[in-house]
């Protein structure tokens, strides 16, 4: 059941209503059958996974806490949990990938090829697997109390909203809200609403006509020259981003349409001066929880640069890896980390050459050629995460600098139109939330009248030119 389809569209409105006319003590029982049927409604078998996962992290965390004066039943018990979270994923994600690479250098040596079973990958396994794998780590570390209700814990791993695709909730957030007593308020239907209206816009407007370029160029780049290339790819830079952060936005809006706050997971990071900043508001949730339970326990910055190096560039190649089966999410992830170590180093050069050209009695000219910069870093990166091969991202980075002429293809004229003045409105909207806030907060100053006419248009684009080619959110296959 996406969140673009018109399935939930009646989905979302039931659930709502009825929690809300529900007694509080049913309310979360109601609302974790809500969510087990949400994620049976993609492939129903696979609820049994979702359902092992939370019967194996719920029964090691209290088990944790029992034996937390034991130390080495205490971490026995922790490694068992954590060797079932990461076995499903290995199991369901990484299977194929190992056998073709013990296949690959089986050959060198004339070994029997292996059958690698094709498995249907369940649906945003990475996600709730690393919500559950942070609640164990907290607790065996005691920032965190194991919890005592299984439906509590059930429903934390399963909250509809945020279970496919994240955001990837901590538990010291999600539980107290779970439990909490709710109450539908005018404000927050309007804050939600307007959250999920314009998710809903960027991925149907403008990811999902910006797709169509996207896909063309990535699925056959020997069609294309330098600018259908380039062109290719900054569709697929602006529409990841506004795929995912679009599920975010229509996910947030949804929890807080039922009086529960989600964390943010995006900050317009396209207006990103450097790297580091660029991570600091790109898929934060994810972000923070490498942070937390990678880098800072590999020694974070607290080491000598040699360690330092190593830490990020470990930290950012496992993200990749965690993105994807394959060898291109591997590069992407340490190419990012390269990204970082190498903005670190070149800092201070970087404000040398500013000082002696004067660019520092310019500050908005400077942040704008850091922006273009980062913006430039990432969109190249991107073609890594995209291409179908490592072959095919080589091709394509080789062909950006071909002047060899671009075959289109037969791509609508209006979606060419829609897209471009989609990016424009985008554009604009990002723009004023980082720059213009005055701007904001004379809008919502403005008489309601306003507003809903703003809405309406809003829905009007929606309907009229959203690509509805029933495309699934990109993120749904991690």
């Amino acid at each position: 059941m996406l969140f673009n389809s018109i399935e939930f569209l009646i989905f979302f409105p039931v659930v709502a209503a009825v929690f809300f006319l529900l007694p509080h003590k049913l309310r979360r029982y109601f609302l974790l059958a809500a969510s087990c049927f949400f994620y049976m409604s993609f492939i129903p078998k696979y609820i049994l996974i979702l359902l092992f996962t939370t019967v194996v992290d719920y029964s090691g965390a209290l088990l944790i806490e029992k034996f937390r004066d034991n130390r080495k039943k205490a971490k026995l018990f922790f490694i068992l949990a954590l060797c079932c979270n990461i076995g499903l994923l290995v199991w369901f994600k990484y299977l194929g990938v190992i056998g073709d690479t013990i296949n690959f250098f089986g050959k060198m040596i004339s070994l029997k090829t292996l059958v690698v079973p094709e498995i249907a990958l369940p649906i945003g396994i990475s996600f709730h697997t690393f919500q559950s794998m942070g609640y164990l780590i907290d607790t065996y570390t005691g920032k965190e109390k194991a919890e005592r209700s299984f439906i509590d814990f059930a429903l934390f791993l399963m909250f509809f909203p945020q279970l496919v695709a994240g955001p990837i909730e901590r538990s010291r957030n999600l539980f107290s809200q779970l439990k909490a007593k709710h109450s539908l308020k005018a404000e927050n239907v309007s804050l939600g609403g307007r959250k999920m209206l314009w998710g809903m816009f960027k991925k149907v407007v403008v990811a999902d006509n910006l797709a169509l370029f996207a896909d063309a160029m990535f699925d056959d780049p020997g069609k294309f020259g330098g600018l259908g290339t380039l062109v290719g790819v900054l569709c697929f830079t602006v529409q990841i981003y506004c795929d995912f952060s679009g599920y975010s936005d229509i996910a947030i809006g949804c929890a807080k349409i039922m009086d529960i706050d989600l964390m943010k997971n995006f900050e317009t990071p396209y207006f990103s001066k450097t790297v580091p900043e660029f991570w600091r508001r790109w898929h934060i949730s994810l972000s923070t929880w490498f942070r937390d339970y990678v880098y800072i326990p590999l020694g974070g910055n607290r080491v000598s640069k040699p360690r330092w190096v190593f830490n990020q560039l470990f930290t950012f190649t496992v993200s990749g890896v965690w993105h994807g089966a394959g060898y291109t999410y591997v590069i992407w992830g340490f190419l990012n980390g390269i990204y970082i170590c190498v903005s670190r180093f070149v800092s201070p050069i970087r404000d040398s050459i500013a000082e002696k050209i004067r660019l520092t009695k310019l500050p908005a000219l400077r942040g704008l050629i850091q922006t273009l910069v980062t913006f430039a870093l990432s969109a190249f990166s991107w073609i890594f995460f995209r291409a179908n091969t490592v072959g095919d991202s080589f091709f394509i980075v080789e062909r950006l600098f071909s002047p060899t002429v671009s075959d289109y293809g037969a791509i609508p004229e209006l979606r060419v139109y829609v897209a471009v003045c989609a990016v424009l409105l985008l554009f604009i909207a990002e723009f004023l939330m980082n720059y213009g806030k005055k701007v904001v907060e004379l809008y919502f100053r403005m008489p309601h009248l306003v507003r809903i006419v703003t809405y309406a248009l809003l829905v009007a684009g929606i309907v009229l030119f959203g690509a509805y080619d029933n495309k699934a959110f990109i993120y749904f296959q991690f």
